[in-house]
């Protein structure tokens, strides 16, 4: 009797001392999908001098997509310090998985280093505001999220939200690029 092969998902990971980068490059030596968001930030050297530098935009995960298994090696064997985001649903304790096509959005958005985007806490915005939409052109083509003005600015955005972990909005942009989605 064959057991059915286990789908890899999408986790989300907690990593210490600020080690994305580092566990980034770790998980791509082993073959592992992995997606840490990035931003070039401008540093002075100790020379005086600038210099841009990337650095992980949201500090302490890494987002990894794989099997249970081979997730429970990593963190058992592979990578020490990893650990496991859950969340409460229904009064269980289970491990915080991303859905594919909300993934694929995130890393649409957070991974285009181009364009000014914002990373929001979950606090910041309240998407029962926003309408559900699908950008139709531009660096953001294909995304699906919400669109909604943001606290404190004049434009409206569209955000995409890992649900309980952080949410990242685009660039501003016209409501001729996005259509709703009934």
């Amino acid at each position: 009797m064959s057991h059915p092969v286990e789908q890899p998902l999408w986790y989300v990971l907690r990593i210490t001392y600020q080690r994305e980068l580092r566990v980034k490059e770790q998980l791509d030596k082993m073959g592992i999908q992995n997606f840490v968001p990035t931003r070039r930030v401008r540093r002075r050297t100790a020379q005086g001098q600038f210099s841009y530098v990337t650095e992980a935009a949201l500090h302490n995960y890494v987002f990894v997509k794989t099997t249970r298994d081979v997730l429970r090696q990593l963190k058992a064997e592979l990578i020490p310090g990893l650990r496991y985001v859950m969340r409460d649903i229904d009064g269980r304790r289970l491990l915080l998985v991303v859905p594919e096509d909300q993934m694929q959005s995130f890393i649409a958005v957070a991974g285009n280093t181009e364009e000014h985007i914002l990373y929001l806490s979950v606090d910041e915005i309240d998407l029962k505001k926003g309408e559900k939409v699908r950008i139709l052109g531009g660096p953001f083509a294909g995304v699906v999220g919400t669109f909604m003005r943001i606290t404190k600015k004049h434009e409206k955005r569209v955000v995409v939200q890992i649900e309980g972990l952080v949410a990242v909005a685009t660039t501003a942009l016209p409501a001729t690029l996005v259509e709703k989605i009934v």
